[in-house]
């Protein structure tokens, strides 16, 4: 048995159309999340009991719903609720809901990296809470941040093939109509495995170029 090559190059066009799309809801949907993850970590180290409540009770829910049963319901149950979105929407929604949860621990996780002694320190000197997060916790954790970050971006890159149960036309599922067309499940299949891989290592030597960035800088 042997591979047909000609299927593999009638394929990529539709096949980077679909890559296009995967960019796009990825480019978008994942910085939503940073941004969405930021907020629910400080409201989780928040001295206010609801806060930290709301924020606590988020991340509990994505760790344990699936992300499948979550575009689900999003897709099919707003409508129920009088709501109408776009499956390119609710995939870019959907995104930043789930990568929230996450980087959230992430961001709590380096928080609790930076000694205390140094937190108390700075406030001991009359430093405002806003000084003491942007002169000394936001310098030290970016080289905390950076690898779990780029592998919680990696992940959701991947996971946006669950996108293709609502039809939207991202990488899987054009990959889907290739093979109900054309049987040529190795051929099709295994060139969208190898676009997956190559743009997660493509993301993942940015980010040990990061890193090492951020190091350099922190040793000066």
């Amino acid at each position: 048995m042997s591979i047909d090559f000609d299927i593999v190059r009638q394929s990529l066009p539709a096949l980077w159309q679909g890559l296009k799309l995967t960019a796009q809801v990825s480019g978008i949907g994942i910085p939503l999340g940073v941004l969405l993850g930021t907020i629910a970590a400080y409201m989780a180290n928040s001295r206010t009991w609801l806060a930290r409540s709301v924020a606590l009770g988020y991340v509990e829910l994505v760790r344990n719903i699936p992300f499948l049963i979550l575009v689900y319901l999003s897709f099919f149950g707003l409508p129920k609720l009088g709501l109408q979105a776009s499956a390119f929407y609710i995939a870019i929604g959907t995104t930043a809901f789930y990568t929230g949860g996450y980087f959230c621990e992430i961001l709590r996780a380096a928080f609790r990296s930076v000694p205390k002694g140094q937190l108390r320190a700075a406030m001991s000197l009359g430093m405002s809470a806003w000084h003491v997060q942007r002169l000394i916790v936001i310098p030290q954790i970016f080289g905390f941040l950076i690898p779990p970050t780029v592998s919680l971006t990696i992940m959701m890159f991947k996971d946006s093939a669950v996108f293709s149960v609502m039809s939207l036309p991202e990488l899987t599922y054009q990959s889907n109509l290739m093979t109900a067309d054309t049987f040529a499940y190795l051929e099709v299949l295994g060139t969208t495995a190898l676009i997956y891989w190559g743009c997660s290592v493509l993301m993942e030597a940015l980010g040990l170029a990061m890193e090492t960035r951020v190091r350099r800088w922190s040793h000066r």
